[in-house]
């Protein structure tokens, strides 16, 4: 191969690459504007989400299935908006050598909060989605359930529903 030739392969190699990292880039950015889109349309369902179309949980004291054994994770806030879901991480305390991390989504249908792995599981499946279930009653004022699978999660998960700007608190109830 020539010097023109290699000198010509290499500025098209050069230009393969610029064009690839544009590429990249235009890619990270629709990413990042599509997660923007995502988090104004949940934070909009939050703000005009009915009494009963909204839970906050908090999940604590559990464990996950992590690096092929269960560890203990870090408490999880959940602030849920009935038919959409949301992902979060369960992650391993940061204190740790090498702090383990896995995602997770989680949903609310009404009656049952659902904590699944990540990506493609079935919600039906016992071993990949923990469930908490509860009337309305429950939520309204509050309750707490253990929860656990065989090889994802297990902990308490305490759910709560959340006053709609005009409905009282829970306080006011009693």
């Amino acid at each position: 191969m020539s010097t023109a030739q290699r000198l010509q392969a290499q500025e098209k190699q050069a230009e393969l690459k610029r064009a690839e990292a544009e590429r990249q880039a235009a890619e990270a950015r629709a990413r990042v504007a599509e997660a923007e889109r995502q988090r104004a349309e949940l934070e909009t369902r939050r703000q005009e989400a009915r009494y009963g179309e909204r839970v906050q949980c908090i999940l604590s004291n559990a464990e996950a299935y992590l690096g092929g054994k269960w560890r203990t994770i870090e408490p999880v806030a959940l602030d849920l908006v009935q038919g959409m879901e949301i992902s979060f991480n369960l992650t391993e305390p940061s204190s740790r050598t090498v702090s383990y991390r896995t995602p997770a989504y989680a949903y609310f249908d009404g009656q049952s909060v659902g904590l699944c792995r990540d990506d493609d599981d079935d919600r039906r499946n016992p071993s990949t989605c923990a469930r908490v279930l509860g009337t309305f009653a429950d939520y309204r004022r509050g309750f707490e359930q253990r929860i656990e699978t065989s090889r994802f999660l297990r902990g308490r998960m305490r759910c709560d529903l959340v006053p709609a700007q005009d409905v009282p608190r829970r306080h006011d109830y009693r």
